[in-house]
């Protein structure tokens, strides 16, 4: 019976979805590529990138004193991570009716969580900072800042979180090529993870964005010269729709 009704009324608009979610939900047969490519994205990570950021790191081994800029770095992409509640609970909202994207962004908030407790770990155990300072200023952060999506459309939230993580494994790939320099293997074996989690984001991204292109090229084209206007940027629109391409 369940079955009978998922394949009849794919993604069927409910009562609780708000008006601006149902706004995500696109055709039946984009909603059915959009989930298939979720499950490939889900299967692949759970079968190539299975890791826990407490037992799978060799926490225990010996590693020189970091430098402050290592600790620095490191903290700078920790405080974007502390954000994680406004990113999952804001965009998860605006995507809630379209199954694939929502199911991803479920996935995409687990393993943020992780990152955000093997930065965590990596701070108090090596990076010099003690935890109850660490969650003070965690405290602190959300209490003063409040992450806000630069778009209320479904595509255009899609193209910002794009943007994020192509911003973040530029980011973290910085930080490994310090660490390595420094020779903090722990710090550069927690990177690994943090780049292979991040870099399968984008693509999922990226791929469903060309899916949404493919049937909706305003849609797209629309959410692209949204996000290059809120950077400031003109020329981030015509990046990214190569990128795509």
């Amino acid at each position: 019976m369940l079955r009978s009704h998922e394949d009849d009324d794919l993604n069927a608009r409910q009562n609780a979805t708000s008006e601006r979610s149902a706004a995500a939900m696109l055709d039946k047969e984009t909603e059915r590529m959009l989930y298939v490519l979720y499950k490939e994205h889900f299967a692949k990570a759970d079968a190539e990138r299975h890791w826990n950021p407490l037992s799978s790191i060799e926490w225990q081994a010996e590693t020189p004193a970091p430098s402050p800029a290592l600790v620095d770095a490191t903290l700078a992409l920790w405080r974007d991570a502390t954000l994680l509640p406004d990113y999952a609970a804001i965009n998860q909202n605006l995507l809630r009716a379209s199954r694939g994207r929502a199911w991803f962004w479920t996935h995409w908030s687990y393993e943020e969580s992780k990152h955000l407790i093997g930065l965590q770990e990596w701070l108090t155990r090596k990076g010099g900072w003690d935890a109850t300072e660490l969650a003070t200023a965690a405290e602190e952060l959300l209490t003063r800042y409040r992450w806000e999506p630069p778009c209320d459309e479904a595509t255009c939230v899609c193209v910002d979180a794009l943007l994020y993580e192509l911003s973040q494994i530029e980011k973290l790939e910085a930080l490994a090529a310090l660490a390595r320099s420094e020779g903090e293997s722990v710090l550069t074996e927690l990177t690994g993870f943090l780049i292979a989690d991040d870099q399968a984001q984008r693509d999922y991204l990226a791929e469903a964005l060309r899916v949404i292109g493919k049937g909706y090229p305003e849609r797209l084209s629309a959410a692209l010269q949204s996000i290059a206007a809120s950077h400031e940027a003109p020329e981030l629109a015509a990046e990214l729709h190569t990128y795509l391409a």
